[in-house]
């Protein structure tokens, strides 16, 4: 998962929603003996990997597999979503797909993609929350190379002239109230300077960065077999986790407007962001950073966000055992970590994230330790664009100073409506 999350659009994913059982043309043919294999995966920095793992695959079983894969521009939003919408319905699907994490329950329920148990090969390897990212009712359908989280970035000098030293280990991280006490003791309304930095945009990062403070307090966002999200994402304690957050926007210990730099710029003294903050800030040498962790309810429960983009096959392919071959080949241990270094992000696999000795060292050693230990998937619904649309909304409007539950009934709603379409 990178910066500013991408999701499918409610339009193309209630297209999705009609598709089901319809992909049902073979892909994955023969040529004098050797199957073809085709991928999907949208343009970007890993492209670069790819392309390797592919020809070293190739090369290994020259003659009796070949594999080809296609990157799709995002020209928009959407882009890649609508292709996959447009090839369920033509019955033109790859043998394997890549997709957003929050996307499996779509794809799974449409019929796009079919279940993997029992073919991934070293599945203990892989941390849990790339395994519950994959998994829709009860059923493995995806894996993935990489995972992603959100913890707390900070500029050393401003903490440290402010005598606040940040947590250093998991076990210590700051409670909320500390968060809070720490953000208010570092905002310097007369200098232009915010306590804490975090992205305000609509969609998907709103509730990907703030799910682990309802998820901590004992809150949640929909049912666990997604049948309804009224009295779950605007019950009693979601609706307390938002109004803790809220304080941080009404007493202007946040910008309701902040440049997309403002933490680089010395502006804010904190920023709740994503893993892959930390490769743009070695853009930002006079930065003196360091990363703490993702803060604690009063109870003390610890929870981060995790997902990224994952591999399933589709229910086009025609050999299924070829493309578990080819899928197991992009996630070993070796390729995993090839995909992780191009990304600069953290992988899946734990024997790959004990390999690339970067991850155990300060700062990155805080992702590290969230990922294995704290990490949280995203709501496994099919109806999750309306969900993470709506939320958005209400969560803006509740930082500009609306009512927290009537927002949130809102959302309840709008997403069980949904639910009763399909």
């Amino acid at each position: 998962m990178k910066k500013n999350l991408l999701v499918l659009s409610t339009a193309a994913m209630l297209a999705l929603g009609s598709l089901a059982a319809c992909s049902n043309k073979e892909t994955g043919g023969s040529t004098d003996g050797e199957t073809k294999l085709t991928l999907w995966h949208p343009e970007g920095d890993k492209s670069v990997a790819y392309d390797e793992i592919i020809k070293e695959f190739n090369k290994e079983h020259d003659g009796e597999i070949e594999a080809k894969i296609e990157y799709i521009p995002r020209g928009n939003k959407y882009a890649y979503e609508d292709k996959v919408s447009a090839a369920a319905t033509s019955k033109t699907l790859p043998d394997l797909l890549a997709m957003d994490g929050p996307n499996v329950a779509n794809y799974a329920d449409a019929g796009i993609i079919q279940p993997i148990d029992g073919l991934v090969k070293d599945q203990d390897k892989f941390v849990d929350s790339a395994i519950e990212q994959g998994t829709f009712k009860d059923k493995l359908y995806t894996i993935g190379a990489t995972e992603s989280t959100v913890a707390l970035f900070y500029n050393k000098k401003m903490l440290a002239d402010a005598g606040i030293t940040p947590p250093t280990k998991l076990e210590d991280a700051w409670t909320w109230d500390e968060f809070y006490e720490t953000a208010k003791k570092l905002t310097n309304k007369e200098k232009g300077i915010y306590g804490v930095n975090w992205t305000l945009d609509y969609g998907e990062w709103i509730i990907y960065f703030t799910g682990p403070t309802v998820w901590s307090n004992g809150g949640s966002f929909i049912a666990e077999d997604g049948s309804k999200a009224e009295g779950y994402v605007n019950g009693p304690k979601t609706v307390d986790a938002l109004k803790f957050l809220q304080k941080f926007t009404k007493e202007g210990l946040v910008n309701l407007q902040p440049t997309p730099t403002e933490f680089e710029d010395g502006k804010a003294a904190m920023m709740l962001m994503g893993s892959w903050e930390w490769t743009k800030l070695q853009d930002y040498p006079d930065t003196e950073w360091g990363i703490t962790y993702y803060p604690k309810s009063p109870s003390g429960e610890q929870v981060s966000p995790s997902g990224d983009w994952t591999w399933g096959i589709s229910t086009s392919t025609k050999n299924k055992e070829a493309a578990a071959e080819l899928l197991n080949f992009i996630n070993t241990k070796e390729n995993v970590s090839k995909i992780a270094a191009v990304e600069n992000t953290p992988p899946s696999r734990i024997d790959s994230l004990e390999e690339l000795t970067e991850w155990e060292k300060e700062p990155l050693n805080v992702l590290k330790d969230q990922v294995l230990n704290t990490a949280h998937a995203r709501p496994a619904t099919t109806s999750y664009p309306v969900l993470s649309t709506k939320y958005g909304q209400a969560v803006q409007n509740i930082f500009l100073g609306g009512d927290v539950q009537k927002e949130l009934d809102k959302v309840a709603k709008e997403v069980d409506a949904d639910i009763a379409r399909k």
